[in-house]
């Protein structure tokens, strides 16, 4: 009985652990720049099916913050690509990449992430206003890559740059 109980326990806090929110993971000063570093943890978008589509996380240095994101696909995403997150009221916000990401092959899948700007003035606030519905992603090899998030998953962008403002 003990031990069925027990198994009925780990269970729950495993199934819980699966599909956590994110959470403040990084949170320091550097002590060569003094700049203040939130970062929150990696928090992954699955469909229907349980399947990886994306993942994201929130990185603030002081009062600049960044949307940091993954396709755990062989995706080649350029500099420059225009990324549109589009709200629940069908408002869209375009963000432009910081860096390369290139993947040759499905056995290469990068793990760098894409890296884009977040105005304070501009997209935070927006993002803050009302949660994001679809992410649309264009790559040179795989033409756009739409992701529609969950219900549970639309308002996790909001809730991460919550995390990651300075107290």
């Amino acid at each position: 009985m003990r031990s069925t109980v027990l198994i009925f326990f780990l269970l729950v806090i495993s199934m819980k652990s699966f599909s956590q929110a994110p959470v403040l993971a990084v949170d320091r000063v550097d002590k060569r720049t003094n700049e203040h570093i939130r970062q929150t943890s990696m928090y992954l978008f699955r469909d229907g099916g349980n399947l990886v589509k994306l993942s994201f996380s929130i990185r603030a240095l002081d009062d600049t913050y960044f949307l940091l994101l993954n396709l755990p696909i062989a995706a080649t995403v350029k500099r420059g690509t225009e990324v549109s997150l589009i709200m629940d009221s069908g408002q869209q916000i375009k963000l432009i990449a910081n860096n390369d990401v290139i993947s040759l092959n499905e056995a290469d899948i990068s793990k760098r992430m894409m890296v884009f700007d977040l105005e304070p003035g501009k997209e935070i606030k927006e993002l803050l206003k009302q949660p994001v519905k679809t992410i649309s992603i264009p790559t040179s090899n795989k033409g756009t890559v739409v992701v529609n998030l969950l219900a549970k998953d639309k308002g996790l962008i909001r809730s991460g740059i919550m995390l990651a403002q300075k107290k």
